[in-house]
This record gives structure tokens, sequence and C-alpha cells, in this order.
């Protein structure tokens, strides 16, 4: 529920900032803005944090603690864009010494660690609420692509590990700032719901909430 909040509030400022967005145009010495003449270009770094769902809160209860990524897009006058989007997700928790019952039908007696590392290539589409050239942009997103997957379970020396590259999904809803109508730097912020088709052991899909913010850089 707790992500699902975020999400709800991310979904109010977006609509709020649509009601004061404003469209301010970067002036050429044509006396145009070449936002609305040509297809530019944005690249974004971000980092965020994730809130897992389903079985890989089961699996790993916790954020992940290194969730980085970059996406770049082809930025088309009007309300458009498309890109593609590359993020690196690691999370590990380990648990109390135990006996625990492994494969080969055995029990041993050790430190239980658990790590999943999620690493998504995605192509992105962006519809936009606000022009080009507006410095506030709410936006709704769909990625679609691949992801490669490691799934582990260390037993001391022991190991229960899979690895593979499967399906995923990320539909988003974000907005995008500039900072000031002659600038090319500027921010986003989004809530990105990623599902990665995944199975093995107690991971029944990859399912996580990200929080994301990004430092942009646009050109033309």
């Amino acid at each position: 529920m707790k992500g699902w909040k975020i999400a709800g509030m991310m979904a109010a400022l977006i609509w709020a900032q649509t009601a004061t967005a404003q469209d301010d145009s970067t002036p050429s010495a044509g006396g145009y803005s070449p936002y609305k003449q040509y297809v530019t270009g944005s690249a974004t770094l971000y980092y965020g944090v994730g809130l897992p769902f389903g079985s890989q809160k089961d699996f790993i209860d916790k954020s992940p603690t290194s969730n980085v990524g970059i996406a770049v897009e082809a930025m088309f006058p009007g309300h458009f864009s498309v890109g593609g989007r590359f993020m690196y997700e690691h999370v590990k928790q380990r648990l109390p010494r135990q006996v625990y019952s492994i494969g080969d039908g055995s029990d041993v007696s050790a430190v239980q660690t658990r790590t999943l590392t999620v690493a998504p290539l995605l192509a992105i589409g962006s519809a936009y609420l606000t022009d080009v050239t507006a410095t506030v942009r709410p936006y709704v997103q769909l990625g679609v692509g691949g992801a490669f997957v490691s799934y582990a379970k260390y037993y001391g020396l022991l190991v229960d590990q899979k690895q593979g590259i499967r399906a995923a999904v990320a539909p988003a809803v974000g907005v995008k700032f500039r900072f000031g109508a002659q600038s090319n730097i500027g921010a986003d912020i989004q809530a990105q719901y990623q599902h990665v088709f995944f199975k093995y052991d107690q991971l029944d899909n990859s399912q996580n909430l990200m929080i994301n913010v990004g430092v942009s850089y646009r050109w033309w």
C-alpha cells in the first residue's frame, strides 16, 4: 500500500504541474525555438529506490541498494519522444544461521545470503501533456524490452543460482523540468512499475515500483 500511496502522490503532482506549465520557447537568432523545428536529444542519469511487490518481497523484503540508470531519447516537436533506457538494480539480504534443507535432500547449517540482480534494457516511448518548449512536461511512458536476471541463495560456500534473460515491461508516469526557458539542464521525477517475467524457486516474476530521480541534459 505504501508504494501505491507514493504513486498516487506522484500522479497528483503531475496533474498540478500541468495546470501551471508555461510554453517557454528557447529563442534562436531567427526568432524561433529549435525544439519546435527539429528533432532534439535528451540524456538523463537516474538514481532510484525500488519498492518490491509479490514474491520478490517474500524473497528479499529490502529495497534495492543499487539502482542506477541512463536514458537517451529523441524529442520530437509536439508531444512525443522515443529512446532507450538501461537500469542496474541489485539487492542483498542476509538471514541468521539456521538449518536449511537444500535441493539434494540434505540439511545444512549455514548463514543464508540472498541476492537479486536485475538489469533491464528497454525501448521507451513517452507522451507529454505539454508542448516540447514547456519548462514543465508531465508525461506517461511505456518501456518494453528484456532484462538480465541473476537469482542466488548462498549457504556458506554452497549456492543455488539461476540466471537468464527474460522479457520486461515498465509503464511509468513522471514530470520533466528544465531549469529555465534558456537552460539545457533539467530534472526528471518518475514513478515506474517494473515487471520482469523471471520465475525460479521462490521468485514468481520480479515486480517493483521504482521511484526515480534524474538529472538531464538536452541538446539540438
